[in-house]
């Protein structure tokens, strides 16, 4: 990588130290603008020390990130029923697992930015998964993905996604690098929007963690015949969100104009708390 992008920077957020840099790429579907931040969509960061509330890992190299800038959501239950809902959280795994939650920085014309991930540490079945994130307006502005593991000591990748980019949900796919997790670590991801590369700390952060997890049999023998509204909701009750997102993302980029795999999405966003960019799926799927 050159030297024009190392950088450092530092972040602590409930109990985890983040940090990032870089530049990759990503396809994209949805072209509906949201300008609001819908204030339940946010929790501010709180910067603590000496409490056991996560893992503390995510050393590497960029400009400190403003408190203000960098935000964590927190999943709350949108839906009534359980029964309701197509996505079930794992019984396990460390909470504060977001990072952004829609937040713009100190200018109001730049868009927001989310990762479309779970308030906790997501399950993929797969070693080379799907990242889903979203963009509420087109920019011009570089954009960057950063992938680290829990030694946090080097970010695995760090690349340049395509730019400029369209608003809407974009997805990225490991397999596209040669990039594949290892089951039994946990993992950190950003999307990063750089609208200052010489003032890092009004950089725009969204981000998630991920771990492998094994299948169970009788999973593997549902999904044998599913199509991709069924296979979502099957990977949704089981757990395994990163599998649940990226099988209807990627159907829908296929098939843009399928209402009912639209609102399917939707309510899988509205599980975790993720309610500005399912009202985008849902006017879409009109």
């Amino acid at each position: 990588m050159s030297q024009m992008m190392t950088r450092s920077r530092w972040v602590a957020v409930i109990g985890v130290t983040l940090g990032l840099s870089g530049p990759a790429m990503g396809g994209t579907e949805l072209t509906d603008q949201v300008n609001h931040t819908p204030m339940k969509d946010v929790a501010f960061v709180v910067i603590e020390s000496g409490k056991d509330q996560g893992a503390v890992f995510l050393k590497t190299t960029l400009p400190s990130v403003s408190r203000q800038i960098v935000h964590v959501s927190d999943d709350k239950q949108t839906t009534s029923s359980q029964e309701a809902r197509v996505y079930q959280p794992p019984q396990r795994g460390a909470p504060g697992g977001r990072v952004g939650g829609g937040t713009r920085g100190p200018r109001t014309d730049l868009p927001l930015l989310w990762a479309l991930v779970p308030d906790h540490v997501g399950l993929s079945s797969e070693v080379q998964p799907r990242l889903v994130w979203y963009l509420s307006g087109p920019t011009a502005y570089p954009l960057e993905f950063t992938l680290i593991d829990e030694t946090g000591v080097t970010p695995i990748i760090e690349e340049r996604l395509s730019s400029p980019a369209e608003s809407g949900i974009h997805i990225i796919q490991l397999a596209d690098y040669d990039l594949k997790l290892e089951k039994g670590k946990t993992y950190q991801w950003f999307v990063t929007l750089v609208s200052d590369p010489e003032h890092r700390s009004a950089d725009i952060i969204g981000g998630g963690m991920i771990e492998v997890g094994d299948v169970p049999a009788s999973l593997t023998e549902e999904l044998r015949d599913a199509n991709p509204v069924e296979a979502t909701r099957l990977w949704g009750q089981a757990g395994f969100w990163y599998d649940a997102i990226g099988v209807i993302s990627t159907n829908i980029q296929s098939h843009p104009s399928d209402a009912e795999m639209h609102h399917v999405r939707a309510s899988l966003l509205e599980d975790v708390d993720l309610d500005t960019p399912a009202q985008v799926d849902r006017r879409h799927g009109l």
